[in-house]
């Protein structure tokens, strides 16, 4: 299994910086290289104001949205660079019309990173396990109508395997 410990930890710091810079406006989210994809405008104007119970928050970066505070922040990132094949864990989720979307899943440190797979722009998608310990897929599940826009070019091919 190859481990992407580098973008993981990244988000995760994020996550507990929230608190300190929420305090002071708008919530920091570092916009990924395509943020200004016109996909990505359709996604975060597309959001729920609500994420499993947690306020949507001002950010301060293009593509970016954040629900919550503190440890309990749930953090979306569109416009990220897409992730190329992987043996990373790779699922489909699925909304109640059928529409599908595959992610690559990882979890560290108490946070667990969703990141859409076959999709550009891609979009990471960060919940910490405090706000979701049970499902944290919830959160990526409620993008699917809106990321099921962006066309598939592949798809995950095995358990656990993404190519």
């Amino acid at each position: 299994m190859r481990l992407v410990r580098p973008r993981l930890s990244a988000l995760a710091a994020l996550a507990l910086l929230a608190p300190v810079l929420a305090a002071c406006g708008a919530t920091t989210v570092p916009a990924g290289p395509d943020a200004a994809d016109p996909a990505c405008a359709d996604i975060v104007v597309g959001a729920p104001q609500q994420m499993l119970g947690q306020p949507l928050h001002e950010t301060d970066s293009q593509g970016t949205l954040a629900w919550g505070t503190g440890e309990d922040t749930i953090v979306l990132r569109c416009g990220v660079t897409p992730p190329g094949p992987t043996t990373d864990l790779c699922t489909t989720l699925a909304d109640s019309s059928g529409r599908e979307v595959d992610w690559i899943v990882r979890e560290e440190d108490g946070i667990v990173l969703f990141t859409s797979f076959g999709r550009v722009p891609a979009i990471d998608i960060s919940v910490p396990r405090s706000v979701a310990p049970d499902q944290p897929s919830a959160v990526p599940l409620e993008f699917t109508q809106l990321i099921s826009a962006i066309p598939a070019t592949s798809r995950c091919i095995g358990p656990g395997d993404a190519a």
